[in-house]
């Protein structure tokens, strides 16, 4: 009968120190990182911001050399697309980003 309080003691002793062995499980949020931004407004020229930097492209030829040229920095930005549908450049900025598989697109169309 004394062994059966010191047996108890010992079970609990290993399964509390088992537990407190655990790993953590959880997962460290990834929303917290900054990340970098393409704004593009498209209307009649284009007006288009990466890192809080004004591009030089006002047409949509300009528009798709910068993009080609510098599609490893652009690729894993995070793109902001603003503009009429069917006037102005809207159209075309979107197919150029499609084109080049840009991932994280958000399109903001005003219907004005």
């Amino acid at each position: 009968m004394k062994q059966f309080p010191i047996f108890l003691a010992v079970c609990i002793g290993v399964i509390n120190c088992c537990y407190s062995q655990k790993a953590d499980t959880i997962k460290p949020n990834k929303e917290n990182t900054l990340h970098p931004y393409f704004i593009i407004s498209a209307g009649v020229k284009i007006n288009a911001y990466f890192n809080d930097k004004p591009l030089s492209a006002e047409t949509i030829s300009e528009f798709n050399e910068y993009v080609q040229g510098n599609i490893k920095s652009l690729k894993d930005s995070w793109v902001i697309v603003t503009g009429k549908p069917k006037d102005g450049t809207l159209d075309d900025v979107i197919k150029t980003l499609n084109r080049y598989r840009f991932k994280h697109v958000t399109k903001n169309i005003n219907k004005d």
